[in-house]
């Protein structure tokens, strides 16, 4: 299992990958979570970055 040390929040616009700024692909989504919280995969060969990101309620 994946141990993730960070959890990055979104809103409106498309996730960026927090390592290089490419677009991601969403991996495991647990909306039905009161936190709405994803699982992403940078789509970029060379980072191939995985991270959690939880709805921005504000």
């Amino acid at each position: 299992m994946i141990e993730y040390k960070e959890v990055y929040t979104y809103n409106d616009q498309p996730v960026t990958c927090p390592q290089c700024g490419n677009r991601t692909e969403i991996l495991l989504d647990f909306y039905f979570l009161p936190e709405k919280t994803q699982v992403h995969k940078c789509l970029s060969k060379n980072c191939k970055t995985e991270f959690i990101t939880q709805e921005d309620i504000e």
